[in-house]
């Protein structure tokens, strides 16, 4: 992680900080804060907040990506970031590049950031400085037609027009390439994982995204939400938006789970969940808990699940890095066509597909498509001969 690479400490004067808020309808909700000597900012925390509103990990990102930043001015400009500069900005650029240059410290290998992570903190600085310029106003200027401002423009248009990414671009070419990921368990690579887990709980999560969840919408199910005769089971948020609150109707879609995921979901149930609900002390409702640790009975979070399946991935011999959580709902959207391509007796329609996968459109289905199916291919190759009259091959 860059922040942790940047060292924030206790002795750093900017810190980010985890704050629990009462929401009108008596529930609590976690943001994070930006703290200026353990006191919280008032402007970058509205920008914050407004960055958590759909997507709380969003918000700690840029909550953290700031905090590296205001540090850097802080330390090596001695400046904030209200009277920052355009120049501060770029050296804060080559810093996270180069490293050190005062003390003529470079970064190793090991701590290079890549070019994603560095694009992260481009865009951090400058949407904030925009956002700031939106929202308090400022002395801008622009000349017509262009996204640049006049040299003696208020600093902040001076900082969010500048294209910083040059720098990235030229410096790190290499490293723009996306990371090969698997993105279509095939069914033994199913069985290895599910076998790798060294909890029931683990593995029900995992098999539930093997239903056509998101890993978010996994994790956000309730025990009111699950039907365990009728082994039917819905989400209560999707896309990190809250959309269904406790004593509120959900909307959200319900899917029928098959057999074994309902078994080995039940055997959790039935055999962990309880243990962690009374040595945590805590009466919850959350259908996934942490087991152990000094959060037992807290709700399992994303990362500590990521860790989880990436650790269960290298022990079954699969590559961590090339494991993502997304990767079981990708599967099930090729299981459905491809099962519709053998089976067209039994093919789901696309209002069926939209259902089952909580999508408004049938378009968005695109990305989740293995266009190298053999089954697929074979299927299109068959219709399109006995369209043109030909017989089976």
């Amino acid at each position: 992680m860059p922040e942790a690479r940047e060292g924030l400490t206790m002795e750093k004067r900017f810190q980010v900080k985890r704050f629990l808020f009462e929401t009108t309808a008596g529930d609590e909700v976690c943001r994070y804060m930006l703290t200026d000597r353990f006191l919280p900012m008032l402007a970058p925390n509205q920008y914050i907040e407004m960055k958590s509103i759909n997507k709380l990990g969003t918000g700690k990102s840029y909550a953290y990506k700031l905090c590296v930043y205001f540090n850097f001015l802080h330390e090596k400009q001695h400046t904030n970031y209200e009277a920052a500069t355009n120049k501060q900005v770029l050296e804060f650029v080559d810093h996270l590049i180069y490293g050190d240059k005062e003390n003529l410290r470079i970064l190793s290998p090991q701590e290079s950031l890549c070019y994603s992570t560095l694009s992260g903190y481009v865009t951090a600085i400058t949407d904030f400085y925009r956002w700031l310029d939106q929202t308090y106003g400022s002395e801008m200027v622009f000349y017509e037609g262009e996204r640049r401002c006049r040299p003696q423009s208020y600093l902040y248009g001076q900082i969010y027009t500048y294209q910083y990414k040059y720098l990235i671009n030229r410096m790190l070419p290499d490293v723009k390439g996306s990371r090969e990921y698997i993105k279509w368990y095939m069914d033994e690579e199913k069985a290895l994982l599910c076998s790798g887990f060294h909890t029931l709980r683990d593995e029900a999560v995992f098999r539930l995204t093997l239903e056509g969840f998101r890993i978010d919408e996994v994790l956000s199910m309730r025990l009111s939400n699950y039907q365990a005769m009728e082994r039917l089971i819905q989400p209560s948020r999707s896309k990190m938006r809250q959309t269904a609150v406790s004593g509120y109707e959900n909307k959200l879609r319900t899917v029928r789970i098959c057999e074994e995921t309902a078994r080995v979901l039940n055997d959790y149930l039935f055999v962990e969940r309880p243990s962690a609900e009374n040595e945590g002390g805590i009466i919850s409702d959350w259908l996934f808990l942490t087991l152990h640790g000094k959060s037992v009975g807290q709700p399992l979070t994303y990362h500590n699940y990521r860790k989880i399946l990436r650790d269960c991935a290298e022990r079954c011999g699969i590559s961590a890095v090339n494991v993502r959580t997304h990767s079981g709902r990708s599967t099930k959207v090729m299981e459905v066509l491809e099962n519709n391509a053998l089976h067209p007796e039994q093919e789901k329609s696309d209002i069926q597909i939209k259902a089952l996968f909580g999508w408004s459109q049938i378009d968005s289905i695109q990305p989740y498509m293995n266009h190298n199916s053999e089954i697929m291919a074979n299927a299109a190759y068959k219709r399109h001969s006995k369209k043109d009259g030909g017989g089976n091959d």
